[in-house]
């Protein structure tokens, strides 16, 4: 095992072009999104886009127009409830769709190749596939494989799991602790300051931190630890002005929402009641994303509905890279060697994606 100890971010920080290659989603002559869930970069410099209300594959052409789109909602075959993760296999693409608990594979062109179930609870999602044609699952909302659920790992654990696509078997790659967000008994109301930890996977393993400490793990396909990376930063503190931003944010939301004056008021005086029980500073991230090189991107903590526009990456040699710039993006979808797909939102909360080139600085 590799320990990495970084003691100053390092000068020669990654930038991401503030022009992005194209943007769909804000023109009204293009598709309306309600929710990009899922995102992946083609080859040819376009993309595919997984949109959660219609249950359709937006396939994106490199000038940003729509060149296709496959599926709609349903449970039928080439229909979708969710989408996990789209991702690409040799000349196959492979959409995970949790809410059916189901693996779809269509060709490069959309067509409909085969389905198949998978069963278990909604616990884990499908992450990555490794270079060995495994599926990597991770914690996070999907289907868990295994017909079994155990109570321990809602509350207690991070099981990362890997199965192959056509088989039942599915075995347990490393159990990771799961910083528990639950304020008393496990039947108790979440924190509204969510710490926990997270994992994602890339085709040579996977990567797991928690949002307590600076330090980031590295696994490989066989669940070994073969990295750590640590550097010094203090956590932000959590703050009476904070709290007060927090309680405001959330009030102008209801309200935007149309929200009555005392239903606002009472949902008031709990969220505050809830951050009462907030012990300690503010974690470290709210946002945790491998890229498929094995770089971690984790966002800086801000408030629910309106994160911070900072990115920090730890590349896969556990070099701590400077805070990169990506205002608006409440999630990244997809990064390649030299672009990064994202997911914006915009004024009246309307959606859009957006693919963007990093320069890597040589």
């Amino acid at each position: 095992m590799r320990i990495v100890e970084n003691d100053a971010v390092q000068a020669t920080a990654w930038q991401v072009d503030a022009a992005a290659v194209f943007a769909v989603g804000w023109d009204a002559e293009g598709p309306m999104f309600t929710w990009p869930q899922s995102g992946r970069i083609l080859p040819d410099g376009g993309a595919l886009i997984g949109e959660f209300s219609e249950g359709t594959i937006y396939r994106i052409a490199p000038d940003g127009s729509v060149a296709a789109t496959w599926g709609r909602k349903g449970e039928g075959p080439g229909e979708y409830q969710a989408f996990d993760a789209i991702l690409l296999h040799g000349d196959s693409i492979l959409v995970s769709d949790g809410r059916l608990r189901r693996i779809t594979w269509l060709s490069s062109e959309g067509e409909l190749l085969s389905t198949r179930s998978k069963a278990g609870g909604f616990l884990h999602r499908v992450s990555a596939i490794t270079d060995d044609g495994r599926l990597l699952l991770v914690p996070g909302g999907g289907y868990s494989a295994v017909d079994e659920i155990r109570q321990e790992w809602v509350f207690e654990t991070q099981p990362i799991l890997s199965s192959y696509p056509e088989g039942s078997r599915v075995d347990t790659l490393a159990v990771l602790p799961y910083l528990r967000r639950w304020y008393g008994s496990r039947a108790a109301p979440p924190g509204a300051i969510r710490v926990a930890g997270a994992a994602g996977g890339y085709p040579g393993g996977f990567a797991w931190a928690r949002a307590d400490r600076p330090e980031v793990r590295w696994f490989d396909a066989s669940g070994e630890l073969t990295q750590i990376a640590r550097w010094n930063e203090e956590a932000e503190p959590f703050t009476a002005e904070f709290r007060s931003r927090f309680l405001d944010f959330f009030a102008e939301s209801a309200e935007s929402a149309g929200r009555d004056e005392a239903s606002v008021a009472a949902q008031r005086m709990e969220l505050e009641e809830n951050l009462d029980r907030h012990d300690g500073p503010l974690p470290y991230w709210d946002s945790f994303f491998v890229d498929r090189a094995g770089n971690t991107w984790t966002r800086r903590y801000g408030l629910p509905l309106n994160p911070a526009g900072e990115w920090r990456i730890v590349t896969r040699d556990g070099e701590l890279l400077g805070w990169i710039d990506l205002p608006g993006v409440v999630a990244i979808l997809d990064a390649s060697d030299d672009h990064v797909l994202v997911a914006l939102l915009g004024e009246l909360d309307v959606s859009a994606v957006a693919l963007f080139p990093i320069d890597k600085g040589g």
